[in-house]
């Protein structure tokens, strides 16, 4: 029974490996079944061995089976063999059969690629990429992969760098790209890169067709919109104002030169505000050359920094609207009005020389001719500016019979145009047919032609006729000169004298025609120079030194006075002469010595006159001073209150009395000042003076004499300082006086402008007022003392006003100056030099 089941179990097994077929993967169930009946085989052996057949009986079923369960594992083992030795060689041929359908979708593909003009780089890791498929021939880029790789070899650079960064970015980021690549020909390339998996492959395609003009105009936009870039920040960084304006007129983009010119806080503000560069009568004429032409240039002014400059201004019209640049020539303006300030300069001055110039090109043309070659030749100015050539030029003078005809005219042109060719200047002289002589000089010029002075020697060899003449009457003229004249030359002999010097000193005609030495002219004269006690005085032998020496500096005139032995009085001259020669002069002034010594004799009379005037004039003042501040101080006491009321005409009296009284002392005090002055004892008190102060007690001195003629007075001390070293008292005199002279003169209803100003080192007060002027023979006349000018004034003063202005600045070490215009007015002006102090001041 055990072993029935048992064969079952090994059926079942064997039915199961037959179910499982021949694949690997029943290998190991077929086998552990196997093992499993070989267990029960054995595992039913000793069970039946106690049963009641006994061991015996049981022993060769066993056995039997064993074998057929080796048989039949030994079978199973064949079969699944064979079946897996099939199913091998099936899996083998199918295989096959996909392997050759690959590569012929792998050929298939890549001659796609390669048909389809596009080529495939293939970067797999860090090695050599691969590359597949090939380019048109006609795009020129190079079939080998090395030199295809290179890419910077057949493309621009900018274009390669962008690549390689943009391949970078694919292999190390998987970043895709795409880019249009234009070649150095024009041509176009696109270049797009992906990943594929762990690949990352970079394809390169011809663009054509619409894509080729897109990507054109793709990178026709890109260039463009560099260019604009560029141009933007061009016309930023350029130094002319540049604009543009809509259909409208409105300003839509400026550069930084025109907001700087127009004093706007940037471009965007000048575009905001709408500040215009130009006025709207230069922009409505521009806009009208636009409508008309469709652009405009000229040159027009506009207002930059406060000042007004010329701009060349360009304008046209766009599509958009217009644009506009000024470009400003203000510079080129002054230079240009200089070089024709210049030219036109040299032309007036070459047309005042007497000298006839003119300059011809280098054929031989006329560009230039002063007016002194005009009359040389009695030109006409109509045929001149025609621009004739040299030689048509002698050849009219030739027909004109001005030049001679001597010469052929080809000879003549040979020398004109050997002239031209010279490399060094020419010379030469020629002889017109009415007897003048010119010396021609050509010049030839760097650049091609050559200038022409034409000198007329007509008169030079006249004056050198004349001067031969001339030099025989002035010898025959010098011998009835009242002067004795000798000339000596340079070895200190004898060349020229007149009978003057041979009478004057007693000399023969037999010694002056040895012509001798200047030694020997003290023997033989017939007088002597008298020595001057004490002194070491003129002789002889002082004029054989200027003769004779031979001085290492300039020579110089040398004059003086001698005496002779009789008793007249000479006065000597030495003069250098050229080539060392030298000249003596004598002229008798004894006769002028005596009338100089009477002279001498009357100017102390007149002196001693002038000493006893001041000493009576200073006494007599200071004798009057007393009285007159008697009267002065009774004038006081009566207008009290003790001495009682006065009437009306008593106060008329005493106003009358006071203002004779203090004028009369002013007058005195003025003569006291001057007479002081003249006997040098006048010390100045000086000290740091108030300005402000000096000026005020002046203007109050004489506010009453103001209101009373209704006249304004003007002060003006802002550019004068705080103070400065002088007479503080004289100062204020200074100014009295000034103001009450503008006072007296200035009309009614006038402004008097009193005028305190400090520059270069120097206080200078000035008064001008709007009186009727001073003539300029009255000027130096004002100052004299007593000298009144009546014309004009309200009253005529004792006349020491200016006088004593004069001498108090004067004190200062200052200076007064007059100022009177055509229609009037007089301005004085008192100068004072500041001390070192004052100047450090000023400076702080």
């Amino acid at each position: 029974m055990r072993t029935r089941e048992s064969v079952q179990r090994v059926g079942r097994g064997i039915r199961s490996m037959k179910a499982c077929g021949t694949g690997l993967g029943c290998i190991a169930p077929t086998r552990a079944a196997g093992l499993v009946l070989l267990g029960l085989a054995l595992g039913g052996g000793p069970a039946q061995a106690q049963g009641t057949d006994g061991p015996v009986a049981a022993e060769p079923l066993l056995y039997l089976a064993l074998v057929a369960l080796t048989i039949g594992a030994a079978m199973i083992t064949a079969v699944w063999l064979i079946r897996q030795q099939a199913a091998t060689a099936e899996e083998n041929t199918r295989l096959r059969a996909e392997l050759a359908d690959a590569l012929t979708e792998a050929d298939r593909r890549a001659g796609l690629l390669a048909d389809d003009h596009q080529r495939l780089v293939v970067y797999a890791g860090p090695g050599a990429p691969d590359i597949v498929g090939t380019l048109p021939k006609n795009l020129g880029v190079p079939a080998d992969p090395a030199a295809f790789l290179a890419f910077s070899t057949w493309m621009d650079a900018d274009e390669a760098r962008r690549l390689d960064a943009a391949v970078a970015q694919l292999r190390s980021r998987a970043e895709p790209f795409r880019l249009e690549i234009e070649r150095p020909d024009g041509r176009l390339i696109e270049a797009s890169g992906r990943t594929v998996g762990a690949l990352a492959t970079v394809r390169f395609t011809p663009l054509s067709g619409l894509r080729e003009e897109l990507a054109a105009l793709k990178v026709e936009h890109a260039r463009t919109n560099g260019m604009i870039e560029t141009m933007q920040a061009l016309f930023d960084a350029a130094p002319v104002p540049m604009w543009v304006r809509d259909e409208d007129e409105r300003l839509i983009w400026v550069n930084d030169a025109y907001a700087k010119a127009v004093d706007a806080s940037g471009v965007t503000g000048a575009v905001t505000s709408q500040v215009e560069f130009l006025n709207e009568h230069d922009r409505a004429r521009i806009a009208a050359s636009r409508r008309q032409a469709g652009h405009f240039s000229d040159r027009l002014s506009a207002v930059v920094e406060a000042d007004r400059r010329n701009f060349h201004v360009v304008d046209a019209s766009g599509p958009f609207g217009s644009a506009g640049l000024g470009v400003d020539i203000s510079d080129a303006e002054a230079i240009r009005r200089e070089l024709d300030e210049t030219v036109r300069s040299h032309s007036e001055t070459l047309d005042q020389l007497t000298t006839a110039i003119a300059r011809f090109d280098d054929k031989t043309r006329l560009l230039y001719h002063n007016a002194a070659f005009a009359r040389l030749f009695d030109l006409s100015t109509t045929y001149l500016e025609t621009a004739p050539d040299h030689i048509g030029i002698l050849d009219q003078l030739r027909s004109r019979g001005i030049l001679p005809d001597d010469r052929p005219l080809r000879d003549v042109k040979a020398d004109i145009l050997a002239a031209h060719r010279a490399t060094q200047p020419t010379e030469a002289l020629w002889h017109l047919t009415d007897g003048r002589t010119l010396r021609v000089f050509a010049s030839p010029e760097p650049r091609g032609g050559a200038s022409w002075v034409f000198e007329d020697l007509t008169e030079k060899l006249a004056l050198e006729s004349r001067l031969n003449s001339l030099v025989r009457l002035q010898g025959e003229t010098l011998d009835y000169l009242r002067e004795g004249v000798a000339v000596f030359g340079q070895d200190g002999r004898l060349r020229l004298s007149n009978p003057i010097f041979a009478d004057l000193w007693g000399l023969s005609a037999e010694f002056l025609q040895a012509k001798p030495h200047i030694r020997s002219f003290a023997a033989t004269a017939d007088v002597s120079i008298r020595a001057v006690q004490g002194e070491a005085g003129p002789s002889w032998a002082t004029f054989a030194h200027a003769v004779t020496a031979f001085d290492e500096g300039a020579r110089e005139a040398e004059s003086g006075e001698i005496e002779l032995s009789d008793g007249r009085v000479q006065a000597y001259g030495v003069v250098p002469l050229p080539n060392g020669q030298t000249m003596l002069t004598f002229t008798d002034i004894s006769d002028a010595r005596e009338a100089e010594r009477m002279l001498r004799e009357r100017n102390e009379a007149l002196e001693n006159a002038a000493r006893l005037k001041s000493d009576f004039v200073q006494h007599v003042n200071y004798e009057l001073r007393s009285p007159l501040t008697n009267i002065i101080g009774f004038s006081a006491l009566l207008r009290s209150a003790e001495t009682g009321p006065l009437n009306d005409r008593q106060s008329e009296y005493l106003d009358y009395i006071g203002t004779s009284t203090s004028s009369l002392l002013t007058i005195v005090n003025d003569i006291l000042d001057l007479a002081t002055i003249d006997a040098g004892i006048m010390d100045l008190d000086l000290t740091d003076v108030d300005v402000s102060g000096t000026v005020g007690h002046a203007a109050d001195a004489v506010r009453d004499r103001f209101r009373e003629n209704d006249i304004i007075l003007n002060i003006d001390i802002t550019r004068a300082g705080s103070a400065f070293r002088a007479d503080g008292h004289r100062v204020t005199q200074i100014l009295f006086n000034l103001l009450s002279n503008a006072a007296n003169f200035a009309p009614a209803g006038s402004v008097v402008n009193l005028k305190a100003v400090r520059a270069n080192g120097e206080m200078i007060f000035s008064v001008a007022d709007g009186g009727p002027g001073i003539a300029p023979n009255e000027v130096a006349r004002l100052f004299e003392r007593f000298e009144t000018n009546p014309s004009g004034g309200r009253q005529s003063g004792a006349g020491l006003g200016l006088s004593i202005v004069r001498s108090f600045v004067e004190l200062h070490g200052g200076r007064v100056e007059i100022q009177s215009g055509p229609k009037g007015g007089t301005t004085v002006l008192c100068r004072f030099p500041l001390a070192r102090d004052d100047q450090d001041l000023a400076a702080e």
